[in-house]
């Protein structure tokens, strides 16, 4: 016969692996950037860098991954990577500022013009 006693862990093991897969969505859904947001954010970064990924002296940031973004960027931050100017912006973002920021610029294919 079961009983309350045998159902209570089986119902408890189940909420909490429920709850983990829901807490696996939220977080990967949280890691994505915003790429509306990113948008929005990237009229300071393309006053000098160029959305057609040209490089004219001024790296391309158009067309990479995410992870690479944010890493760049980060480094910036850390100041672990010299140019001042870079420096200063990477220090006024979030992480969720970056994550947009690589998000939108990862769906800019350059076309190099």
């Amino acid at each position: 016969m079961i009983t309350l006693r045998h159902i209570g862990p089986a119902i408890w093991a189940a909420s909490m692996l429920i709850g983990a897969h829901i807490g696996a969505h939220v977080a990967a859904a949280d890691e994505a950037g915003d790429i509306a947001f990113g948008e929005y954010l990237s009229s300071q970064c393309v006053t000098c860098h160029q959305l057609s990924g040209a490089s004219n002296g001024i790296p391309p940031i158009v067309g990479w991954d995410t992870t690479s973004f944010f890493q760049v960027m980060d480094t910036y931050r850390q100041k672990a990577r010299e140019n001042k100017a870079m420096q200063t912006i990477a220090a006024s973002l979030s992480d969720q500022d970056i994550k947009a920021l690589a998000a939108f610029f990862a769906t800019i294919e350059p076309t190099g013009d």
